[in-house]
């Protein structure tokens, strides 16, 4: 794996586990309008690098781009507001955990069918452990989430798998696709917020922190992913992003205030371990 590839997922994860906790927070929030407002703040803050890539890229772009975004626009968006709704009823150490094991195993076996992409046995082998470990971490008595959690994991193995193609196969640049997202997103959800205009003051003046810090760090997140995904293939990058489960547990006991700490990052070590094991696999 290039190290520029494991830097780029390094990052990421840091941007992720910030995004996520900010959204944790914000949870109290309407699902729809929170996601609605930070995706048109996303769509302004990022649009003079997403306009300059449109400009520089554009003859490089074919029939396929529009079909590929709007793929990614319904299945993100399902993605945003599935995770939104889940953190409104469970805690960030429970859905984020769940959701986090469930993609990369599904991700990683429709590479493999679809691809050919071969992993190799102690990458089959990582990958399991990851995805059991990762899973285990917010498995509880009637915990709440656990069912977002795992429709969340579902959007996330296929998005990954649909952007993944949209940046090698039809060459897009990654950060066409999240910007042009986010953009539409927040186009398509503007009719609900122009609805429910004074939940949308409300949430505003309550969480536009959450709403700011989300906008910056859910997108940088998703590019250095993508790019990342031109690098090297998915069976590496899904599984490795998942190491972000071990932060995030940690922020969501410490931050708060989430039982079951030690217990659950015991858990995340296999999430580690799951990582190292598909890194070999593929050396």
């Amino acid at each position: 794996m290039p190290p520029t590839a494991l830097a780029l997922v390094a990052a990421s994860v840091l941007c992720h586990a910030s995004w996520n906790l900010l959204a944790k927070r914000a949870g109290s929030a309407s699902g729809p309008v929170f996601v609605g407002l930070w995706s048109a703040v996303a769509a302004i803050l990022w649009a003079p690098l997403g306009i300059w890539t449109l400009w520089t890229a554009w003859t490089s772009l074919d029939w396929r781009t529009p079909l590929f975004i709007g793929g990614a626009l319904v299945l993100h968006t399902g993605y945003f507001l599935t995770l939104q709704r889940g953190y409104r009823v469970g805690d960030l150490s429970v859905v984020y955990p769940v959701a986090r094991g469930t993609g990369p195993l599904l991700a990683s076996s429709v590479a493999v069918l679809a691809w050919h992409e071969q992993p190799g046995l102690l990458g089959w082998a990582g990958i399991l452990a990851l995805s059991v470990s990762v899973a285990l971490l917010g498995l509880r008595k009637a915990s709440s989430g656990i069912g977002y959690g795992l429709l969340v994991g579902v959007f996330i193995a296929a998005y990954t798998l649909l952007d993944k193609q949209a940046v090698t196969a039809a060459a897009i640049p990654p950060i066409l696709v999240n910007w042009g997202t986010d953009t539409l997103r927040a186009l398509a959800l503007s009719p609900v917020l122009v609805r429910r205009r004074a939940q949308l003051r409300d949430v505003w003046r309550d969480h536009w922190k959450s709403a700011l810090g989300t906008a910056i760090f859910s997108p940088a997140s998703y590019m250095l992913i993508l790019t990342a995904l031109t690098l090297a293939p998915v069976t590496v990058i899904a599984p490795l992003r998942e190491v972000s489960v071990v932060l995030v547990v940690f922020l969501g006991a410490r931050l708060l205030g989430e039982r079951d700490m030690w217990r659950r990052l015991v858990c995340a070590f296999g999430v580690v371990l799951g990582a190292a094991g598909t890194l070999l696999g593929r050396s």
